[in-house]
């Protein structure tokens, strides 16, 4: 339930973007509604009187709404509503859209990304998962290239998502030997407390963020690596001398440098 300032007209604005109108109840002047329920798919929200005005860019309560269809979304809504984020993808493995209704309020339409759902089937050995990540054609090269990897690598092996991967244009990962891997082992810290530990076991690489799970590093080339759970992450060692001295860390537009102590 949201309070707003006025009740009829955001219930009008959001029949405009394709909500549906439940019930609506009317105030004591018969001019306007004190409150309205309205529903998008099986969500619901409702609408209540005596909310305020604001001029904030984002106000105090978010609204979250599961879709199938993001980018069919957008293109519906770009032109009828004031759009924040354009549909995207986010490291914890949603693709989404964000738009302010005519309270400032702001309302996300999620869905899983292509890289959770690709990444999700090969770990739990689901072909048809992989089929429709993959008949999006939005997935990178390069994520093919671990995808790949990892279905070669886990417990969970299936032979028939290595073929649809493969089809796709999958390359196995470079071959690194295990002396170049135990060079990057070490801690590496950098500024504000921000730390992790690389580790090698199974000629395999890993990194543990201090108070994070460890994650498994697949390789692109000779010393870039991807995490195998954060889509369009990339860690990167800064080699000298033969020995790594710093790993940077490239995610989203942003970098970190961590130097090996």
């Amino acid at each position: 339930m949201i309070h707003v300032p006025d009740v009829r007209a955001t219930v009008a604005w959001y029949e405009r973007i394709g909500f549906t109108v439940g019930a609506t109840y009317g105030d004591e002047t018969g001019q306007n509604f004190s409150f309205a329920i309205m529903s998008f798919g099986d969500t619901e929200v409702m609408f209540n009187t005596g909310g305020e005005t604001s001029e904030k860019r984002r106000r105090e309560v978010d609204l979250y709404v599961y879709t199938d269809n993001v980018d069919e979304l957008y293109e519906d809504l770009k032109a009828r509503a004031d759009v924040i984020e354009k549909p995207h993808d986010t490291f914890y493995g949603m693709r989404e859209l964000i738009i302010r209704d005519i309270n400032r309020f702001w309302i996300t339409f999620g869905q899983q990304s292509v890289f959770a759902m690709l990444m999700g089937g090969v770990y739990e050995g689901d072909p048809e998962r992989v089929r429709r990540a993959l008949e999006s054609r939005r997935v990178k090269p390069e994520t093919l290239n671990v995808a790949f990897a990892f279905a070669s690598a886990t417990e969970k092996r299936n032979d028939e998502i290595l073929a649809l991967l493969a089809a796709a244009g999958a390359q196995p990962p470079p071959a690194i030997d295990l002396a170049t891997l135990e060079s990057y082992a070490g801690l590496y810290q950098g500024e504000h407390g921000i730390a992790a530990e690389i580790s090698v076991e199974d000629g395999r690489l890993f990194a543990t963020p201090a108070g994070q799970e460890r994650m498994s590093l697949w390789p692109l080339d000779q010393v870039t690596f991807r995490p195998v759970a954060m889509d369009g992450a990339a860690l990167q060692f800064k080699v000298e001398a033969g020995e790594a001295v710093a790993v940077t860390l490239s995610h989203g537009g942003h970098q970190i440098e961590l130097k090996k102590r």
